[in-house]
C-alpha cells in the first residue's frame, strides 16, 4: 500500500531559526523538548506492508522572516518526490514579494499563515484578499489552519473563497479541536454545521491529522468517528490523512500511525483507501508518484 504523507515537517536544527521550539518561547509544551530534535526523510519508517511514495512539507518556522531558506534547505537535499507548503505572512508588506519569490522553486504547491485564534482577523485583513488573489494566479493552495467551530473565521473564509475562484483550500488538522474530554456536543455540532457549509465549496479539501494536538492521550476510535464523518460531508476524494510528523511521535511511532490508519479504514473499499492514504493527497498537491 502507498502512503503519500500529506502533513509533515523537518526539523533541521543547526541549519534554521525554529523560535518555537526553544524552551523559553511559546507553545510553553512541557513535552515539546521530546520533539526539538533534528529530523528528515531517514526518520520516517514505514512496515514492510507500506512504501512513502511521496510527503508534503508544512513549514516548521526554519525561517519565517525568509521563507524561501527552508524550501531551498529541502530542495538540495530530498530525495522522495515531494511538495512544500511555504511559510507566509499575508498581512505583511513584503507579502506579495515573497509569494513571488516562492512561486519559483519547484516544491511548492502552497501557502500556510497559522491562523488560530487570529483566524477572523487574518483573514479578513485587506492586505490578505491581495496576497491570495495573487498565490491562486500562481496555482498554489492555501492550507487553513484553523476552528472550524469559529463562526466568524469560516464566514471570512467562504467570503474569500467567493471573491477568489482560483483559490484552493486545504483545512489543516480536521480544522478542529474534537479529541478530549473538554469537547462538548454544542461545539461538535457547531463544527459539523461549519464543516457542511465548507464542503458546499468543492475547492476545499481537508487534511486530517495533528490529533496529537487536539489530545496527547488521543485513541484511535475517536479519530475514526471523525474521519468516518469527515468523508460523509466531504467525500472520499477531498479528505486526506496524514501524520503531523514528529509531533505525532508524542503518542505513536510513524509506522504505528500508518499501520492503525489502515485499519481505520476497514470499511472503505481498496480504492478508497488508496485515495485516503496517498492518492487524494498526491491531486491535491500536484505530486507525481
Amino acid at each position: 500500500m502507498n502512503i503519500v504523507d500529506g502533513h509533515l515537517h523537518f526539523f533541521a536544527l543547526e541549519a534554521g531559526d525554529y523560535h518555537w521550539l526553544k524552551p523559553q518561547n511559546p507553545p510553553y509544551w512541557q513535552d515539546k523538548q521530546a520533539i526539538a530534535l533534528s529530523c528528515d526523510e531517514r526518520s520516517l519508517t514505514l512496515s514492510s506492508g507500506h512504501t512513502l511514495a511521496g510527503y508534503v512539507h508544512v513549514e516548521a518556522g526554519f525561517d519565517n522572516e525568509r521563507p524561501w531558506r527552508e524550501i531551498r534547505y529541502l530542495e538540495q537535499r530530498a530525495q522522495l518526490p515531494f511538495k512544500s507548503v511555504a511559510s507566509i505572512d499575508l498581512c505583511s508588506e513584503r507579502a506579495l514579494s515573497d509569494i513571488q519569490t516562492l512561486a519559483g522553486f519547484s516544491s511548492v504547491a502552497g501557502l500556510r499563515h497559522i491562523l488560530d485564534e487570529q483566524a477572523s482577523f487574518i483573514l479578513t485583513h485587506p492586505k490578505t484578499k491581495h496576497a491570495l488573489k495573487l498565490s491562486s494566479e500562481y496555482g498554489l493552495s492555501f492550507d487553513a489552519q484553523l476552528d472550524v467551530g469559529d463562526g466568524k473565521a469560516v464566514s471570512a473564509l467562504l467570503r474569500l473563497l467567493e471573491a477568489l475562484p482560483a483559490l484552493s483550500v486545504i483545512i489543516n488538522h480536521a480544522g478542529s479541536s474534537l479529541l478530549g474530554s473538554a469537547v462538548t456536543a454544542t461545539y461538535i455540532k457547531q463544527w459539523r454545521i461549519n464543516m457542511k457549509v465548507l464542503a458546499q465549496c468543492p475547492r476545499v479539501a481537508v487534511k486530517l491529522s495533528g490529533w496529537e494536538m487536539q489530545c496527547r492521550d488521543w485513541h484511535w476510535r475517536s479519530a475514526q468517528n471523525v474521519v468516518v464523518e469527515t468523508v460523509a460531508i466531504f467525500g472520499v476524494s477531498r479528505v486526506m490523512l496524514a501524520s503531523n510528523f514528529p509531533l505525532s511521535n508524542w503518542r505513536h511511532s510513524y509506522q504505528a500511525l500508518w499501520l492503525q490508519y489502515e485499519k481505520m479504514l476497514a470499511q472503505f473499499t481498496f480504492d478508497e483507501k488508496c485515495g485516503l492514504l496517498a492518492n487524494n493527497t498526491a491531486r491535491w498537491y500536484g505530486l507525481d508518484i
